[in-house]
């Protein structure tokens, strides 16, 4: 388990660093087209570069923050719960991410091919909507396999005497 730890901790900061990279690219679009549309010259299809940009880099932060645990938890109810019951809900609360991000990369993998097999493009640059689709296919995919994985960890912690 520790191996495979360490490999899908190198793949989620990969993917969040790829992401980082296109967060830094649509700052620098956005902020290039605000400069050039002080002098009446905007960047045309800025946003769609940027709306693009921003749904991958999303879904390429997600394993990242389920392999270092930085998910939002609200654990108002669970305060006055024994460890080992913490334990044993974390495990399940981590399954059903791990179902949602299934169910997720799924559907999104679907659209990537709906996207491809209609030639769908974007209005000024003519981009192709499944490449957007594509990339965050592969941020979900990947938050799949970290989400199971973190799961199964947490059972096994669950399950080891207080």
């Amino acid at each position: 388990m520790t191996r495979l730890r360490s490999v899908l901790t190198a793949l989620a900061q990969a993917g969040a660093l790829v992401g980082g990279v296109l967060l830094l690219a649509a700052v620098g679009v956005t902020c290039a087209s605000v400069v050039r549309g002080a002098f009446g010259r905007p960047i045309l299809g800025d946003s769609e570069i940027v709306e693009m940009s921003l749904g991958v880099a999303v879904a390429l932060y997600l394993p990242w923050a389920e392999m270092r645990g930085s998910h939002v938890i609200v654990d108002v109810f669970t305060t006055r719960l024994p460890a080992r019951g913490v334990a044993w809900l974390d495990a399940a609360m981590r399954a059903c991410v791990a179902l949602v991000a299934t169910v997720l990369a799924v559907q999104i993998t679907d659209g990537a091919w709906r996207q491809w097999d209609r030639e769908r493009a974007t209005m000024f640059l003519e981009l192709p909507y499944w490449w957007g689709y594509a990339g965050a296919a592969v941020g979900l995919a990947l938050w799949t396999v970290t989400a199971g994985f973190v799961a199964v960890e947490r059972f096994q912690d669950a399950r080891r005497p207080a």
